[in-house]
């Protein structure tokens, strides 16, 4: 509702409290939290509306009411009411937070304080109506807020009562600027200025002083007293307000209400049963058609009623003038309540504001509309993570409502489903099959039990279960229950992901797209497109892989989606999009997406989203040459991997550790790696992922150098090659037949070299693979000049030799780590060993003991990755270690 985050416009009329607005306006910045505190009628908010169009600081508005007595509601109103002064710190961090599901009080409160400490210049937010809430751990959480807010934001609250919050504490420490019903009190002059300007009464300045003895300085005593003289033309100004008129009740029903005409009574005690309205939210109610001239005529003649913003489109009465409006008796049949609330129900479900719209609907006790709500917006709810507002929708409806209409028993049904109590949930469908036993027109509730119990199944991770109870909803369901039909496809799909079924998961998933009409696919989208997105990248399609990532992008940032998605899962998205742009080497657009998906990620806390996140970040790190950065990234990820059973994503740990030990020249780490992977009775793993583990020993074998090795990484490497042509993961093809070509190239087949990288550039180029080639750095970049010389793709391998060009950091690292990593005696000796000297013979040559030269001849082996001098003195011309 965005009336509750405007300031409410401020009448031209109204008698200016230049006192007191001075008062905030000198005092606010010196105190943390402002208190307005009085009864109904004396002007809190008219004051504080004055002072925040005139103040020269920014004012974040936001009014309270019943409906607001939620922690996580609470907090999104507040930063709602922050963007709308300040709409930047929707990108902030307490954006990001508060604009995803679920997000954690105490994350929240935390980011709240370092969001406001970035301000620079004086900050306040007005709560207004504070008396409404109710709830202790608002209280508790504005408490810490106040606490620890810096000195650029202040709070400002007004209610009838004090609010739950440590005063006496904050009083002591000068923190509390008030103000209270005597200084809101009008004075003599402000009184009479307010009959004169306000009410448009002709009146002395004695018989304005009569009046204001009698009321006190109480505003509202006086707007009823000129009303009561407009309304009877009374000259005698000392009696208008004596005796009975005390009485709020009596005086509004002898002085103001009989005083209108009929129409406007009905319309007043018809319109009375709303919180606020707007013009064909009254014509609804009151099947008339007049209502916005009605409330345009009722704000001319001052009858209580306030304007919510400058257009004149939302108003809301007076609270004590609702309140007398809402005891008037109801007479005629036609001003039946019930009808009131079941007419304004079906209003606010029509304009899709489904939480108005159930609590119309529990007051018209219209179960008929209740049912029709949930039908449209429970399983919405669900999806979205919205589990507590179903709770709380179904904690209103009487419990003998439970057992009139199925779907009520349904949406108890889906409750339990996702909060995991699968023996309830069944209970729940067994009643709803026992309701629509007899009916004949109920088959549509059947079919949704089925559907639910899918779900159950796919859950427990059932699939001939799930499959069974799929066909027969599918079968059964109504061609226009687009929800429930789009919710068994998504179920289906992600119990095949799970259970390693691609093809199976892929097919649920294009099935559920049929069904984006569905209310539910919105709150689906991210996670369908995400999913596609996945498997085409295990597939190795980037190019649609791209497609449905940015699809995914695309819902994510739409407006209407705010607050729809759980902020790991938007990071997810930003990460994996990045994952691709950084194969593509556009490094600067990799980064971006990396740093915001990181961001979320953190902010979440899921600990998969976070360690393909600093994964990613960590390789792009290391491609800079930025090697202690991406260190930093491998460390970060390590306790997530190691605390949770993630297979997958200890491989892709390990691949990115083994990527650090060779950039590092740590070829003894890397080796002791391999011959463990290889003494593992289980290789290769068989787990998701495990052929990248494949990959990687074959990259180690390869680096070694040695005839044997090498020879073992080519029958590994066909096998990996075979087996992912079978599952058509062609990712895994090119970067098996990349590996392959370094091998023959290192056994100096230049033949088979060459026929190799041919296959896995013809593969490569549809989509565009760039990083997989770059990332094996010189060895590639030699292998793809050859390749061009003899014109194999030359327009592909131009371009990534031209990448190779434009990197900065490939040229010369293997040459350069060498060199820092032999001493310059290893220089020596390797120079020496090189001319075809013995050991004694070069022990002679540099004065050293044979014993010395045999240990420097063993430490170039390791640093070298080979076991003997001949295929040391080729290294080292390979590696132009004798320039």
């Amino acid at each position: 509702m965005s009336t509750k985050l405007r300031v409410p416009p401020i009448s031209k009329r109204l008698v200016h409290h230049k006192r007191l607005v001075g008062k905030l306006e000198d005092n606010i910045i010196a105190h943390k939290l402002g208190l307005v505190l009085a009864p109904a009628g004396y002007g809190k908010t008219t004051l504080l509306v004055q002072w925040a169009h005139t103040s020269q600081f920014a004012v974040a508005w936001l009014t309270l009411n019943e409906a607001d007595n939620d922690v996580e509601r609470f907090f999104r109103y507040l930063l709602a009411a922050w963007a709308h002064a300040q709409p930047h710190i929707r990108a902030s961090q307490l954006g990001l937070l508060l604009g995803s599901v679920l997000p954690d009080s105490e994350t929240t409160l935390s980011v709240f304080i370092n969001t406001a400490d970035e301000l620079t210049t004086p900050f306040v937010i007005v709560l207004d109506d504070y008396h409404l809430i109710t709830e202790p751990s608002i209280h508790q959480a504005l408490t810490f807020l106040i606490d620890h807010l810096p000195p650029t934001l202040h709070i400002v609250l007004a209610g009838r009562v004090e609010p739950a919050l440590p005063l006496a504490r904050y009083r002591a420490r000068g923190e509390l600027l008030e103000i209270d019903a005597a200084a809101l009190a009008f004075s003599d002059t402000e009184a009479r200025d307010f009959l004169q300007q306000a009410m448009q009464l002709e009146i002395e300045p004695d018989q304005s002083a009569a009046l204001q003895d009698q009321v006190e300085g109480w505003i509202t005593g006086l707007q009823l007293a000129a009303l009561t003289i407009k309304h009877h033309h009374e000259d005698n100004f000392a009696l208008s307000i004596t005796g009975k008129h005390r009485f709020i009740a009596d005086y509004l029903s002898t002085d103001v209400f009989a005083a209108l005409p009929a129409d406007t009574q009905q319309f007043l005690l018809q319109t009375s049963i709303l919180e606020q309205f707007c013009g064909s939210l009254c014509d609804a109610v009151t099947l008339r058609e007049d209502g916005q001239t009605m409330l345009e005529r009722l704000e001319r003649e001052k009858l209580f009623i306030v304007a919510l913003d400058e257009e004149r489109q939302w108003y809301r009465y007076h609270h004590l003038f609702a309140d007398f409006l809402r005891e008037m008796p109801r007479q005629p049949a036609s001003d039946d309540v019930a009808n009131l609330h079941r007419r304004a129900g079906r209003w606010y479900l029509a304009h899709n504001l489904p939480e108005a719209a159930l609590q119309h609907a529990v007051a018209g006790e219209d179960i008929d509309l209740v049912a029709d709500i949930l039908e449209h917006y429970f399983i919405v709810k669900l999806l979205g993570h919205e589990i507590r507002i179903v709770q709380e929708w179904l904690a209103l409806l009487p419990d003998t409502w439970r057992f009139r209409h199925p779907m009520i028993e349904i949406a108890h049904a889906g409750v339990a489903l996702v909060t995991g109590q699968f023996g309830a949930c069944e209970r729940y469908l067994n009643e709803v099959e026992r309701l629509t036993r007899t009916n004949e027109n109920a088959q549509g509730h059947r079919a949704r039990v089925i559907a639910m119990r899918c779900n159950i199944a796919c859950f427990q991770n059932d699939l001939t279960q799930a499959e069974t109870f799929a066909n027969r909803a599918l079968q059964d369901l109504p061609r226009d229950d687009l929800d429930f039909r789009a919710g068994i496809h998504g179920a289906l799909g992600d119990t095949y992901r799970r259970n390693g079924r691609w093809q199976e998961a892929q097919a649920a998933y294009l099935q559920l797209l049929d069904y984006s009409d569905a209310p539910a696919f919105r709150v689906l989208a991210v996670h369908v497109y995400g999913a596609l997105a996945d498997l085409e990248l295990r597939r190795g399609q980037l190019r649609e892989a791209e497609r449905y990532w940015r699809r995914a992008l695309d819902a994510i940032q739409q407006r209407h989606n705010w607050n729809g998605y759980p902020l790991p899962l938007i990071g997810w998205v930003y990460i994996r999009m990045g994952e691709l742009l950084y194969e593509w080497n556009k490094l600067i657009d990799a980064w971006d997406h990396i740093s915001q998906g990181l961001e979320r990620a953190e902010l979440g806390g899921d600990v998969q989203t976070l360690i393909a996140g600093y994964l990613i970040a960590g390789r792009l790190k290391l491609t800079q040459g930025d090697t202690e950065t991406a260190e930093h990234y491998l460390e970060q990820a390590r306790p997530h991997v190691e605390s949770t059973q993630f297979a997958h994503w200890r491989s892709r740990f390990e691949r990115f550790q083994l990527e650090i030990w060779l950039a590092q020249n740590n070829l003894r780490a890397a080796i002791l790696w391999c011959d463990g992977m290889l003494q593992d009775g289980t290789f290769p793993p068989k787990q998701i992922d495990s052929e990248f583990v494949e990959l990687d020993v074959a990259l180690v074998l390869i680096v070694i150098g040695n005839t044997q090795s090498i020879d073992r990484a080519l029958a590994l490497l066909e096998r990996s090659i075979k087996a992912a042509e079978a599952e058509g993961l062609m990712g895994i093809i090119v970067e098996g037949l990349a590996l392959s070509a370094l091998a023959y190239w290192r056994l100096n087949d230049e033949a088979s070299a060459l026929i190799a990288l041919e296959r896995a550039l013809r593969l490569a180029e549809p989509e565009g693979y760039v990083r997989l080639f770059l990332d094996f750095r010189l060895p590639m970049a030699r292998l793809l000049q050859e390749a061009d010389s003899r014109g194999v793709l030359s327009e592909y391998t131009g371009k990534l030799l031209t990448a190779f060009g434009d990197d900065d950091t490939f040229s010369g690292v293997i040459e350069e780590s060498l060199l820092e990593v032999l001493t310059s005696r290893e220089h020596e000796v390797l120079h020496l060993m090189a001319t075809g000297l013995t050991n004694r013979e070069i022990a002679d040559e540099l004065v050293i003991s044979p014993e010395t030269v045999k240990k420097h001849t063993g430490n170039i082996y390791s640093k070298l990755g080979v076991s003997n001098r001949t295929e040391a003195a080729m290294r080292a011309r390979e590696l132009n270690l004798f320039d």
